[in-house]
């Protein structure tokens, strides 16, 4: 499967994995449909499986509700490397859009990890020879904020409307074979973006457009509200909000704070800059009776966002609907034109402090945002990965890998130990060995084999009160494979 140059095509995609952590929890499945810019299908189907490393041990609630083991990943999949090439190769071929359901915030995230564990570019793909990135489920958001007739909106027990990719298949006659089964989620997601291309185009188009961060720049424009339709809003104020921009994030230019104009901003100036942040990081159960966090977000440009500058596209009625009072909001637009300038300090010592405050990851396989490697790293990568596994373990035996970046000395050894086994001398097997230790006996940076075995004995339990023979049968069997799986890796430990 490949994108000719001179058409835009999607590659639709889904990923299930070992845990719920995209930086730390390893891929089990990929699936991946290419389309046309019609969204009809383009070659065969892709689905492959990853095999997982012996320093990494699952999540076994995520192997109970996906249904894959790690045996049948071993069994049946890629050794990782393979497995992030094979990946890259679709999502990197030219014209190529990847797309998915909630997949900047999570599948994304997915692929950039898996490409910096295995050494390959993580960003190119997303901008490079005319390919970009994109999330229907915003898309799928805006449909509910602003022409909410063109689907059907399932609920929750709780009555509250459900974006789940499942339940929306089933509200709106679609093909749904199986929940967390990657080309399963794939299809549903390519069937429900048929539904609202071919029920709204315009709708469709516009957001489109907004893969692009320069599209996303003009729509905002300057010193104006516009509609922001987001999850951060809550479906039950409609996933949108109008918002007034407050300025660029001090540290971060793809980012723009805003203010959501539902709220009164004329208390600000009267805010120290440590009242404003305690109310700002501080979560609203932990505030004091009658405080509320100040309705301020930021709204990352190169994520896709759908951002709207015609507010009159809201109707008045679903305005109403969604506690949006436009004259009031406007009213709050005037109030922050006029003295918002003179609150520029305040935004700067809300956020230039904001890089120290987020923890650094304590290992190096989840650092990629540690910082962007310099233009000799990447080749030397590039270089690394072309060498055969004895020239490359020759090399870094006698310290001629000579990298830039701190992180990168590591970040190749365990590449080598991983899937390089044979090749590391005694020092080495020594050092692996006791990473693994580490890892599996002590649950350093993950979750140890005894966290492992305790939760594996909890979905047991559950198991307890199913009355359904073959369900019990068949979970039975799962935990038995769980079980099994611990006892292959540990021994080694």
């Amino acid at each position: 499967m490949s994108a000719s140059s001179d058409s835009l095509q999607f590659f639709w995609h889904d990923y299930e994995t070992f845990g719920i952590s995209p930086r730390r929890d390893r891929p089990s499945q990929f699936a991946g449909i290419r389309t046309n810019e019609a969204l009809e299908e383009v070659g065969e189907p892709l689905m492959i499986y990853c095999q997982p490393t012996r320093d990494y041990l699952p999540d076994p609630k995520s192997c109970w509700l996906t249904g894959i083991t790690p045996q049948q990943c071993w069994d049946r999949g890629l050794p990782e490397p393979e497995f992030a090439k094979r990946i890259m190769a679709e999502l990197s071929a030219p014209g190529t859009v990847g797309v998915g359901y909630n997949s900047i915030r999570f599948d994304d995230e997915v692929t950039r990890h898996l490409f910096w564990r295995n050494l390959l570019e993580p960003y190119e793909r997303e901008f490079r020879n005319g390919c970009g990135r994109w999330d229907l489920l915003d898309v799928v958001r805006c449909v509910y904020a602003l022409r909410p007739d063109t689907l059907t909106w399932p609920r929750h027990d709780d009555g509250r409307i459900s974006f789940k990719l499942e339940h929306l298949s089933q509200a709106n006659g679609l093909l749904h074979e199986q929940a967390h089964d990657a080309l399963s989620d794939v299809r549903a997601t390519i069937g429900l973006a048929r539904l609202i291309r071919e029920r709204n185009a315009r709708l469709w188009q516009f957001c489109l457009k907004l893969r692009a961060k320069q599209a996303v720049r003009d729509e905002i424009g300057h010193g104006r509200p516009f509609l922001h339709i987001s999850g951060m809003y809550g479906v039950e104020q409609g996933c949108i909000a109008l918002v007034f921009p407050l300025a660029v994030h001090p540290s971060r230019p793809n980012e723009l704070i805003v203010w959501d104009l539902r709220h009164d901003p004329s208390a600000l100036p009267s805010l120290s800059a440590d009242e404003a942040r305690r109310r700002l990081f501080t979560r609203q159960e932990d505030l004091a009776p009658g405080e509320t966090r100040l309705p301020i977000k930021t709204i990352h440009l190169n994520r896709s966002p759908v951002v709207v500058s015609q507010w009159k596209t809201l109707s008045d009625v679903r305005a109403s609907e969604v506690g949006i009072d436009k004259v009031q909001c406007l009213a709050h637009a005037q109030w922050l034109a006029e003295h918002g300038p003179a609150l520029a300090g305040l935004w700067l010592q809300l956020y230039q402090d904001d890089a120290s405050r987020a923890a650094a990851p304590a290992d190096v396989d989840e650092d990629l945002y540690g910082g962007f490697l310099s233009q000799q790293d990447r080749q030397r990568l590039k270089e690394v990965l072309q060498l055969p596994a004895e020239a490359l373990a020759q090399r870094a035996q006698t310290g001629r890998l000579a990298f830039d970046d701190p992180r990168l000395d590591e970040l190749v050894f365990r590449f080598r130990a991983r899937h390089h086994t044979s090749q590391l001398d005694e020092e080495e097997q020594l050092r692996w060995l006791a990473h693994c230790q580490a890892r599996i006996l002590e649950g350093e940076s993950g979750r140890s084999i005894d966290d492992y075995l305790a939760a594996v004995d909890e979905l047991g339990a559950s198991l307890d009160d199913c009355t359904d023979a073959a369900q019990h049968e068949k979970g039975s069997a799962l935990l038995d494979e769980l079980v099994a799986y611990a006892e292959w890796v540990a021994p080694e430990m």
